[in-house]
């Protein structure tokens, strides 16, 4: 055996012999008794940002007319909101989706659907700091023609901060429940095996259906009530403690 062949079987011999011991020491760790325990913190915040998600949906004989009468509700709807929209203070509007297909509705004397055109839907996205306005913003774009929306939410949009005080208030119960246990079985905490954190919020989302003809709604001049509510932030932490088996 040449010498460069014996320093290959030396380093080879050194890692299983690494190896070995490593896992002599996770096994011998594995072995100590442990404690687990989940602690969790929640409180309630007023939301900083309103989601709005509008519709416009119209149905024409020919792709060209759906697609331009489509168009110009459109153009007028997103024209009435900028004027409502704060871009300064971060609002925004956009289309969240857009879609043609051909439309068909069932005809009662040929048992079958019927073609009747092309459907086209485009969906407009409105985020908003303006709560106080969510309700204006929805009459103003049914006053223009949309006759859909599907959705209204609101959210905090930064809670870093929010749940970085909340993640220590649940990491602080989980620590004090485990030695609350601990001691009750006469012995005490002496190490921490596994942690896992999370945070995030649970809130009921409000759906708001155009409820009434659009004509009606434009009479009505009635500003939708959209009440914003607070949204529950709720911490989880999830740890396991090595207890003293002595």
């Amino acid at each position: 055996m040449n010498r460069q062949e014996f320093i290959g079987l030396l380093t080879i011999l050194l890692c299983i012999m690494l190896v070995t011991t490593t896992n002599s020491a996770e096994t011998h760790d594995d072995k100590r008794g442990t404690i687990s325990v989940t602690g969790s913190a929640s409180e309630n915040y007023p939301p900083d940002t309103s989601e709005i998600i509008l519709a416009i949906e119209n149905t024409a004989v020919t792709v060209s007319q759906a697609t331009q009468k489509n168009n110009t509700i459109s153009e007028k709807v997103i024209g009435r909101l900028k004027k409502i929209l704060k871009p300064e203070e971060g609002d925004t509007i956009k289309t969240s989706s857009y879609s043609l297909q051909p439309a068909y509705e069932y005809d009662q004397n040929l048992r079958k659907n019927k073609f009747i055109g092309y459907k086209v839907t485009n969906q407009l996205t409105v985020k908003t700091k303006q709560l106080m306005n969510a309700g204006k913003l929805i009459d103003s774009a049914t006053e223009e023609g949309v006759n859909r929306v599907d959705n209204i939410s609101f959210t905090i949009s930064d809670n870093r901060d929010i749940c970085k005080h909340l993640l220590r208030q649940a990491a602080e119960r989980a620590k004090s429940e485990a030695e609350v246990v601990a001691q009750a079985l006469g012995t005490k905490i002496v190490g921490i095996k596994d942690v896992s954190s999370s945070c995030g919020s649970e809130m009921h989302r409000p759906v708001y259906q155009l409820g009434m003809a659009q004509e009606d709604a434009m009479m009505a001049k009635s500003v939708v009530p959209v009440e914003a509510g607070t949204i529950n932030l709720q911490s989880t932490v999830r740890a396991v403690f090595y207890i003293d088996s002595q």
